[in-house]
C-alpha cells in the first residue's frame, strides 16, 4: 500500500463559508423557550467572539481570571448552554445538512486530492455540523476532530438556566448595545458572568463543552502523526482564524506548510504560506509541488503580474495543465505568497487582501476573529 500525504483542513473558512454556532445564534430569537425573541443574537454571538479574541490576545487575562485552560474558539462553550436549552440533536444535524456552505470548487478539490492525500478535519465546529460535511465529502468520521454538544444529556441535566439566561442577555448583551458595542464596557460584567458563578447551572452545562480549538488542534495534528506514522514536517495544514494559530505554529516551526487561507492577522502571523482566493481548488498547486515548495512560491510571485487578470497567460511549465485548466474552467487565479521572506509591511498587505477576501467570501461570519 502506497503511503498518502497527510493535509488537516480547518473546516469553517477552508472548506465552508458558514460560521455554523454563528448561525445557531442567530436563529436563537426565533425560540420561544428563552422569550427573547426581540433581540439580535448575531449580534449577541459577535459581542462573545470579540470576548473570546480579548482573553487570548492580551497577557496576564486567563492567569488573573483562572482560567488558564481557555483556548481560542471558546466562544463554543460560552455559548453552548443556550443551543443545550432551544435544540436537538436531530435538529442541529437537519440544520447542517441543509445548508453546507460549501466553497466553490471544494467537491472536486477533495475527490482530486483523495487519490494521494490523507485528509483531516480539525475544526471547533459542533459535531452535528462537522460530520454532516465530512459525510458529503466522504471523509471517513474518524478523520475528524472536532466539538462534541451532547444535548440529549445536557437537555436531561441541566434546567434551571433561564434566569441566567435573561441576565446575560437583557443586561450584560443590552448594555454592550447601548454603549455602541464597545467590549471594554461589560468586559468586567463577563468576567464575572463566567468565571465567578461556577456553580449556576449555565456555567455546569458550559463546562460541559470541550471545544477543540487553540492547543487542542496542535493535539490532534500530533495524534495524527503518531496514528500515520507521518512526521509533523510533512503535513500541509490550512486555517483561517485565531483557533488554528497553534495548528498552523507548529507545522511552521517543523517546516510544514502551514497555509494561511483567506485569513487574517492572527493566521498569517502563524503561517509561511498565503492563499487568496474565491475557489478551493486555488490550494492545489500547493499540494502539488509541496516537496519543492520554496521554488514553486518564487516562480509564481514573480510571474504572477503577469497573468493574474487571466488564468490561460499562466506559463505551462509553471504548473500541470491539469491545474491550469481548472483555474481556466473556473476563471480565477489564486494568489499563493511565500510569508517566510515578507517585510512588516508586506505582511500588513497581505493580511489586508487576506480580510477583504475572506469577508467576500464569507459574508458577516469573515467578520469574526
Amino acid at each position: 500500500m502506497t503511503v498518502k500525504n497527510v493535509c488537516c483542513w480547518d473546516l469553517e473558512g477552508p472548506i465552508t463559508v458558514l460560521d455554523f454556532a454563528a448561525e445557531l445564534s442567530r436563529l436563537l430569537n426565533k425560540k420561544t423557550i428563552l422569550e427573547l425573541q426581540d433581540f439580535d443574537f448575531g449580534a449577541f454571538f459577535e459581542m462573545l467572539s470579540e470576548y473570546d479574541d480579548y482573553l487570548i490576545e492580551i497577557p496576564g487575562v486567563k492567569e488573573e481570571l483562572g482560567i488558564t485552560d481557555y483556548q481560542p474558539g471558546d466562544t463554543l462553550r460560552l455559548v453552548a448552554p443556550l443551543y443545550m436549552s432551544c435544540f436537538s440533536d436531530k435538529e442541529l444535524i437537519g440544520l447542517a445538512e441543509q445548508n453546507l456552505g460549501l466553497l466553490p470548487g471544494c467537491t472536486e478539490l477533495m475527490k482530486i486530492l483523495k487519490k494521494k492525500w490523507d485528509i483531516y478535519i480539525i475544526s471547533t465546529s459542533y459535531t452535528h455540523f462537522a460530520h454532516s460535511v465530512a459525510k458529503y465529502l466522504n471523509i471517513p468520521q474518524d478523520h475528524v476532530f472536532c466539538t462534541d454538544l451532547n444535548l440529549k444529556t445536557a437537555n436531561e441535566s441541566f434546567l434551571n438556566i433561564k434566569s441566567d439566561v435573561v441576565f446575560l442577555v437583557k443586561n450584560i448583551f443590552q448594555q454592550f448595545l447601548n454603549n455602541n458595542k464597545k467590549l471594554n464596557t461589560v468586559l468586567g460584567n463577563l468576567n464575572e458572568f463566567f468565571w465567578s458563578k461556577r456553580e449556576s447551572d449555565y456555567i455546569k452545562a458550559m463546562n460541559q463543552v470541550q471545544v477543540r480549538g487553540g492547543a487542542r488542534k496542535e493535539l490532534a495534528v500530533e495524534a495524527i502523526s503518531k496514528k500515520r506514522g507521518v512526521p509533523i514536517s510533512e503535513f500541509v495544514a490550512l486555517g483561517d482564524s485565531i483557533t488554528d494559530i497553534n495548528m498552523l505554529q507548529r507545522l511552521k516551526d517543523e517546516d510544514g506548510v502551514a497555509v494561511s487561507f483567506n485569513g487574517n492577522r492572527f493566521t498569517v502571523g502563524r503561517a509561511n504560506v498565503a492563499i487568496t482566493t474565491v475557489n478551493n481548488l486555488g490550494t492545489l498547486p500547493i499540494f502539488e509541488y509541496k516537496d519543492s515548495i520554496e521554488s514553486f512560491l518564487d516562480l509564481w510571485e514573480k510571474n504572477y503580474n503577469n497573468f493574474s487578470s487571466n488564468p490561460r497567460n499562466i506559463p505551462d511549465k509553471l504548473i500541470s495543465k491539469e491545474i491550469k485548466n481548472y483555474f481556466v474552467k473556473y476563471q480565477f487565479v489564486p494568489e499563493i505568497e511565500n510569508l517566510k521572506n515578507k517585510s512588516n509591511r508586506e505582511l500588513d498587505l497581505i493580511i489586508a487582501k487576506q480580510k477583504k477576501m475572506r469577508k467576500k467570501v464569507r459574508g458577516w461570519a469573515g467578520n469574526l476573529g
